[in-house]
């Protein structure tokens, strides 16, 4: 332990009494609004005997004992309301987020300090978010407890960080948190990568069904921010808005032109976005349209060597296959996935001739609400184990007995 106080050298005697640490904040704006919303304090560090900045990701090198953290954490939130207590004079509806640090937070419960110091600044408690950071819960109730007396006085309560470790979704119903934060875990590339997006949705639905609003943090790329509002964040934070400002040189004012930007932008993706779904559609139903004309005009003795070619004729194609008018399949599946690798192929295999897809909703839907044609949600395919969409449509053979196509359109071509 000695070795680690040695490595760093930092007087938090000295550092507590002059008040001294360097402060940021990061705007959480809402393009939709067209506002900033609020202001995280973000730390950036302490002075060591040098002058240099000690960022607090350094400061597990030094050996804080019990009371310095407590100190230096204290110190950070009132620094964090003196910055702020300029900028809440301009606008009183501005949001100050905050972290509170779970491993101490049981040292301020029934303190008061907390409180004291928001009367102090004269700050309302509806302006200020806590959030709740973890790194060590040991004792959920105490922590819990906290959050309620917090909460009762008028503070809005936020979770930080979620998507990152791989069990702490549980945090949110303890927490029941008025806010949200997504980090990049999720949000890094996610204009590239579609798991993300659909894990990235499923957090947005969580996260409406409990009440909370949606911030995605550490959003570092224009490409990523128009990704994550059309998913459904309610806010953005991070690099592709704007770095993060020093607590001396906010002016909320100065980024109403940043803001007016990306609501630019956000418009031409969205309409983009729409045009390419509308081409990707059109080209869909003309793949379906063309096959369905060639068994329109064949007999049901003629349907797998149709659909056979249809795979090797069109790379949109995945699986293709027909169902009579009780969900029941009377041909095989014609499917370009052949080679599955052997772990794969105990799981998922293409559907054979006589499978029961009643219950399916692709055959499901469309008969009972006697629909022309209908298009699943992304799904894992059973038959391949890639992710897929299936597109179902009603024909009659040469003999005017009605049949089912459903045709899986593989993932290019659901970004496409």
């Amino acid at each position: 332990m000695g070795t680690k106080r040695e490595s760093i050298s930092l007087n938090i005697n000295k550092i507590t009494e002059d008040r001294n640490l360097e402060l940021n904040f990061e705007p959480v704006v809402s393009i939709i609004k067209k506002s900033v919303i609020g202001l995280e304090a973000v730390l950036v560090g302490f002075p060591d005997a040098n002058g240099n900045i000690v960022s607090k990701d350094d400061l597990v090198q030094y050996d804080l004992k019990e009371g310095e953290a407590i100190e230096l954490d204290r110190l950070y939130r009132e620094k964090s309301m003196e910055s702020f207590i300029d900028i809440y004079g301009k606008n009183k509806e501005a949001l100050l987020f905050i972290d509170i640090n779970i491993s101490i937070i049981d040292k301020y419960i029934g303190s008061g300090i907390l409180m004291n110091v928001v009367n102090e600044y004269g700050i309302e408690p509806r302006n200020i978010v806590l959030e709740i950071v973890e790194e060590k819960i040991e004792d959920i109730k105490a922590m819990q407890n906290f959050i309620n007396f917090y909460r009762s006085k008028g503070f809005l309560i936020g979770l930080k960080d979620l998507g990152s470790g791989f069990a702490n979704l549980d945090r949110i119903s303890y927490v029941e948190p008025d806010i949200i934060k997504i980090n990049s875990v999720i949000t890094k590339d996610i204009c590239y990568n579609y798991y993300k997006q659909e894990i990235f949705k499923s957090l947005i639905n969580l996260s409406k069904k409990v009440g909370a609003l949606v911030i995605a943090e550490d959003v570092e790329t224009e490409a990523d921010a128009m990704v994550v509002m059309e998913l459904g964040a309610d806010m953005i934070q991070g690099k592709a808005f704007c770095e993060p400002i020093p607590a001396d040189k906010v002016g909320l004012t100065n980024l109403k032109d940043k803001i007016e930007k990306m609501g630019t932008d956000y418009k031409a993706y969205m309409s983009e976005e729409i045009d390419a779904k509308e081409q990707s559609h059109k080209k869909y139903d003309s793949i379906i349209n063309n096959i369905i004309v060639r068994l329109e005009n064949s007999k049901k003795t003629e349907f797998n060597s149709i659909i056979d070619g249809t795979v090797d004729e069109y790379s949109l194609i995945e699986c293709v296959y027909i169902l009579d008018d009780n969900g029941h399949q009377v041909t095989n599946t014609a499917t370009r996935c052949k080679n599955m690798i052997s772990q794969k192929a105990l799981i998922f295999q293409p559907a054979k001739k006589g499978t029961d897809h009643s219950l399916k909703k692709y055959y499901y839907f469309l008969r009972s609400m006697s629909l022309n044609k209908y298009v699943t949600e992304p799904y894992v395919s059973m038959a391949t184990g890639n992710l897929c969409i299936t597109i179902s449509s009603s024909f009659k053979d040469s003999a005017k007995k009605s049949y089912i196509i459903c045709i899986d359109f593989n993932p290019d071509s659901i970004n496409a």
